[in-house]
């Protein structure tokens, strides 16, 4: 027995005893242990359903006081979940139909029991994957709205939450909205490692529950950024409060493992109406004010002020800056290696853009990367990165060394470049590259709007000859139905799963849930952030086609890469 594991309760709806016992008997041939009960009336049956909880109900068709259907229909006023199964001598084919439409789980003559044990344990089976696929289902659905490390709200949320508040609020129902920016943050995980730096995270969000508390809205926006909505708060003087309260809580010592470390963070504050009237504006002018907050010298809070505006040539004299990088060819590529379970070789790498600023040294996309898309430079040094990684694959190629896939992200803003085909097939072309040897990853927001256009494009590529993936998935909508409609070859694990992966805790079966959605669609998956044995093994056992990350390689310089390959 695979399906039934347990002790079976059955609800037995039979009014003869001799086929209540020749239902017993073969529930027992069939290796079933089991508890029986027998009802023949429909009150009996209501007290049933409520005194106990049942596996699977057995009925005949035709009691004297109660036939199939109408136990169905009490049955399924209970649970639409239970099984229910037919077991009757004569019945006419047009009612077993209409039993079986009404959600009946099959159909048994009484004098062919031998099926019985087989229908049981497809039903209960059916049942069990039912149940987990919902689970799953939530879980992804979860996932898209919080934060999976400190189950606050994340940015998609926090955004929708904002503009919902405005549309309802109007003018009469003001509210505040405070950015809180933990600084130095990286400096703690360079230090001491990524671990401790979610532990820093974690404790921060339920801090900030503490301050805020449960009438107000706290999200994560990522990395060290959260954010509070403040409903009904108008006057400074009662910011000035929560931001003295934010301070004192978070400069407590944080005791994280045998480390014991003082956090500071940066406010900035916006109030609406009168900050902005729309959700950008607002969310703008209180990162206005965060920005001076954090150039003030941090621990401090700020609300914003029109004043603050200046700071915006801060930011152009950055765009400005990124024009040169792209001018002067400042940007360089890493390549993370990608590799098979079940063989252990390096399959492929995913192309990483760096910053080398003259000045400033390296910087992480993480500082630039916004700044490129707000200011359509993404579509420019999203062409360079892809005619590099194309290019530098052909010269590993060139050089004898295994040929392998290369992977290459693509923003929104690129994907809906007019022409984004022809480019590809050009790049191509110029750099000497097959197709099979190159992946563009897409992240699910970009399968979500508009899909019969982004069909279209999908389609054209996968012509070419090049494969596409789902980046981070999971974080976004994760919908079973576009799965199914899109030309993809692999979904990406998103590493927030990876990295929080623990026994016991959800992230186990939401991971386990997209390996089996994507088998089930035959595509491969591979998970990123893969950085400890233990992550390794689970994805291992869980049948994980491909991974990636720092347990097998950090992003390196094509000359490593190179060595790496050889």
């Amino acid at each position: 027995m695979n399906a039934v594991e347990k002790i079976l309760r059955v609800l037995s709806i039979e009014d003869s005893e001799d086929d209540f016992e020749l239902i017993r008997n073969e529930l027992s041939l069939g290796g079933l242990v089991f508890v029986h009960k027998r009802v023949d009336n429909a009150n009996a049956l209501k007290a049933a359903l409520v005194s106990a909880e049942w596996d699977v109900v057995i009925c005949d068709h035709n009691l004297p006081a109660l036939d199939s259907v109408s136990a169905l229909q009490i049955v399924r006023e209970k649970s639409n979940e239970l099984p229910f199964v037919v077991v009757s001598g004569l019945i006419p084919d047009e009612m077993a139909i209409r039993v079986m439409r009404l959600g009946a789980g099959d159909f048994i003559r009484k004098d062919n029991l031998s099926r019985l044990v087989p229908v049981i344990e497809r039903e209960i089976k059916q049942v069990i994957m039912q149940a987990e696929l919902k689970t799953a289902k939530e879980s992804l659905h979860h996932a898209a709205y919080f934060d999976s490390l400190t189950g606050l709200a994340n940015r998609e949320h926090l955004f929708s939450h904002i503009k919902n508040k405005i549309s309802v609020a109007k003018h009469d129902h003001p509210f505040a909205i405070f950015l809180i920016d933990i600084n130095r943050f990286r400096q703690i995980t360079k230090s001491l490692g990524m671990l401790v730096g979610n532990k820093v995270l974690i404790e921060t969000a339920e801090r900030l529950r503490e301050v805020f508390g449960n009438d107000c809205f706290v999200a994560r926006l990522g990395a060290d950024k959260f954010v509070a909505i403040v409903p009904g708060l108008s006057l400074e003087k009662n910011a000035e409060h929560l931001a003295k309260a934010t301070h004192k809580i978070l400069g407590k010592s944080f005791q994280i493992d045998e480390h014991e470390l003082i956090v500071q963070a940066s406010l900035g504050v916006g109030f609406y109406p009168r900050d902005g009237q729309k959700c950008e504006e607002l969310y703008k002018n209180a990162e206005s004010a965060l920005y001076q907050a954090k150039i003030d010298g941090g621990n401090s809070y700020i609300v914003y002020d029109a004043k603050l505006d200046i700071l915006g040539k801060e930011r152009l004299h950055m765009e400005t800056a990124l024009y040169h990088a792209l001018k002067e060819e400042q940007f360089v590529l890493f390549y993370q290696p990608q590799f098979d379970f079940s063989s252990g070789r390096l399959i492929g790498a995913e192309a990483l853009i760096r910053w080398q600023h003259p000045v400033s040294g390296m910087i992480s996309p993480g500082e630039f990367i916004p700044i490129l898309e707000e200011t359509g430079l993404i579509v420019p040094v999203g062409e360079w990165v892809l005619r590099t990684a194309c290019a530098q694959n052909r010269q590993w190629q060139d050089a004898g060394l295994p040929p392998i896939v290369i992977a290459v992200n693509m923003s929104v803003i690129q994907f809906r470049q007019p022409g984004l085909p022809q480019t590809v097939r050009n790049i191509l072309l110029q750099t000497g590259l097959s197709a099979q040897y190159l992946e563009l990853e897409i992240t699910e927001n970009i399968a979500m709007h508009a899909e019969e256009g982004v069909i279209a494009i999908l389609d054209e590529l996968r012509e070419i000859g090049i494969q596409i993936a789902i980046d981070d998935f999971g974080t976004g909508y994760s919908s079973l139905s576009y799965l199914k409609r899109f030309p993809i070859d692999r979904l990406k694990i998103d590493q927030s799963f990876v990295r929080d992966l623990k026994e016991g805790v959800n992230d186990d079966g939401i991971i386990k849930g997209i390996i089996g959605m994507g088998h089930s669609l035959k595509l491969r998956v591979i998970a990123e952030g893969v950085e400890t044995p233990a992550q390794a093994e689970f994805l291992k056992l869980n049948n994980c086609d491909e991974m990636q990350g720092y347990l097998y390689g950090k992003p390196m310089s094509n000359l490593d890469f190179r060595t790496l390959l050889g």
